[in-house]
């Protein structure tokens, strides 16, 4: 694997099972993580499971004020340190025909799945800059390219 020890990491959608096995392995590797996520239970869980080197940073990603609150949050959860590692991961669906949904349902969908990862990315990358280290991976699905009936 890679040693991410002393790496400061924050992972989104981390109530879910693929960005709890993301902040799972980075733990693993050695890293810090504040999870983000919208179940406080799960994310709770999952912060007992991983007990040292794991916070909790709480933020509605479909608020675009707590959006731009988050990353100072999780500094301050990590010890008042920049992040070196922002995983966009949370996404939401609305399932519906293109024609029937409604322009909150989409307004929504855009809010979490791309405008969330756009204000998180700006809001970490000025510490990564400056430290001329840092990197930011964005998670997206297959549905994306391919499309999916019943997903517009």
């Amino acid at each position: 694997m890679f040693d991410l020890s002393g790496k400061k990491a924050l992972v989104t959608g981390a109530t879910g099972g693929i960005g709890a096995e993301i902040a799972k392995a980075l733990h693993n590797a050695g890293a810090e993580v504040a999870i983000s996520g919208t179940r406080a239970e799960k994310l709770e869980a999952l912060r007992d499971d991983l007990g040292d080197r794991a916070h909790i940073a709480t933020c509605n990603l479909s608020d675009a004020e707590s959006v731009n609150a988050l990353p100072k949050a999780a500094e301050e959860a990590l010890g008042d340190t920049s992040l070196d590692i922002l995983v966009n991961n949370a996404g939401v669906t609305k399932d519906n025909l293109f024609m029937r949904m409604k322009e909150e349902e989409f307004d929504d969908v855009i809010a979490v799945n791309l405008k969330a990862a756009f204000l998180l990315a700006k809001g970490v990358l000025r510490g990564m800059m400056k430290r001329r280290h840092g990197r930011i991976v964005s998670i997206t699905s297959v549905v994306g390219t391919m499309g999916n009936p019943g997903q517009g």
